[in-house]
């Protein structure tokens, strides 16, 4: 199915209490309480206060959701706003997602904008813009124009790319969901980094590569390649650096 902007005259379902739904093309779903839906539905508008599974994919213009989503196949549309849990079995390809709270996705995230308090767990993911103040557990590789991380937890990226990047430790506790419940530091490990402009605190690892590169407290890095710019506090290990070019 495909996300269709003209809804006029499709039906709604509206589910309070406990109850169930097959799936289809609808103008929106509202959900009070918990529901399951059956198969794939497609809608305008997703709303969820309460727990819903969606045993197919979800295909909305906007989803919001209060509570806890899982979606056994993939999501995919416009906005996504949650305040709670939202779980994706496949992939996500949204353009813009704003959580307070988790989301863990099985296969790939894809959007224009990404803002995360709490967690954000996939297997790889692509973003002109990401924002996360909590925790990241990305094995592949994460690509965004802009990464900006302050971490309240150990995180994990295989290969981190970008223009810009920064990786900053948290200075206080956030109140923001299990995966960040027990502070500890705040540690960012990684294969690789590389961007353009390079900002890190708090980070193991092998090599870091870009334009300009600060190498900020708390790091452990194996090699730095650089073509403009190097800088190294004094709380950082480097093994090696070189300039390139």
């Amino acid at each position: 199915m495909t996300s269709n902007g003209n809804r006029h005259g499709l039906g709604d379902i509206k589910i309070t209490g406990s109850g169930s739904s097959g799936g289809g093309t609808f103008n929106q779903v509202k959900i009070m309480g918990d529901a399951e839906i059956s198969s794939t539905a497609d809608c305008g508008l997703f709303k969820c206060l309460g727990t819903a599974q969606v045993n197919g994919s979800l295909i909305a213009e906007t989803a919001s959701v209060n509570g806890t989503l899982n979606v056994r196949e993939n999501l995919q549309g416009g906005l996504l706003k949650s305040q709670g849990e939202v779980s994706v079995s496949g992939d996500l390809q949204l353009k813009s997602i704003s959580i307070n709270g988790e989301l863990a996705v099985g296969g790939n995230v894809s959007s224009d904008f990404a803002k995360i308090n709490g967690g954000l767990r996939a297997a790889s993911g692509q973003t002109e813009e990401l924002l996360v103040r909590g925790v990241v557990e990305i094995p592949g590789m994460l690509n965004g124009e802009h990464v900006e991380i302050k971490m309240y937890g150990p995180s994990r990226i295989g290969e981190l790319v970008g223009a810009k990047i920064t990786v900053k430790k948290g200075l206080e506790i956030p109140l923001i969901g299990k995966m960040t419940s027990h502070y500890d530091g705040g540690e960012l490990s990684a294969e690789s980094i590389e961007g353009d402009v390079v900002y890190l605190e708090n980070t193991k690892a092998a090599v870091v590569r870009g334009r300009r590169v600060n190498i900020g407290s708390g790091c452990e890095i194996g090699l730095v390649e650089y073509t403009d710019e190097f800088k190294q506090d004094t709380a950082a290990s480097v093994g090696r650096f070189v300039r390139l070019g």
